[in-house]
């Protein structure tokens, strides 16, 4: 009876890694989701990886920001993120450029936006981007509520309280 115990015991275990492993191994929140429209724009990571968006990326609604590091517009948009980030916390932040990696990074730590748990960097071919939407300022921010869907765009710089008041509609 104690070997069948053990057996049983073993046998089940073996289930439940077998589960566990088949699932990625991803604690819950960490596997990749899709993010909607914006799964067109073969998003990667500032250190060259794949961009993956997870449930635990999500904090309730999101902005996608295009943006340029030379834009003196777009540098104004990131002082104004910089400042408003307590209010921003409840927003996640994609910044989404068509230029060299380095030139993101370096407008990242520059505006010292690289820090905030709700600020992702991106890089996106412009070709992509400009598939995606009609862009006629940048930056060119595009609001989206808990579901993904879009809700609302602005073009040009945009005070944070502008943005906040087009997430709660």
């Amino acid at each position: 009876m104690k070997k069948g115990s053990i057996a049983y015991s073993v046998l089940g275990l073996a289930v439940v890694l077998s589960a566990w492993l088949m699932n990625g191994c991803s604690p819950a929140g960490s596997t990749p989701v899709s993010m909607g429209e914006l799964d067109g724009l073969q998003l990667y990571n500032l250190d060259s990886t794949q961009f993956k968006f997870t449930k635990g990326d999500m904090r309730g609604s999101l902005m996608a920001v295009v943006f340029n590091p030379g834009c003196e517009h777009c540098q104004a948009q990131a002082e104004e993120f910089h400042r408003h980030m307590d209010q921003l916390q409840d927003v996640t932040i994609i910044m989404i450029g068509s230029v060299p990696l380095q030139q993101l990074r370096d407008f990242s730590e520059k505006y010292q936006l690289s820090g905030f748990k709700n600020m992702r960097f991106a890089y996106a071919s412009p070709v992509n981007v400009l598939n995606l939407w009609q862009i006629h300022n940048i930056p060119h921010i595009v609001l989206y509520d808990k579901d993904l869907k879009p809700v609302k765009t602005f073009s040009g710089p945009t005070a944070v309280d502008k943005l906040l008041a087009g997430i709660k509609k």
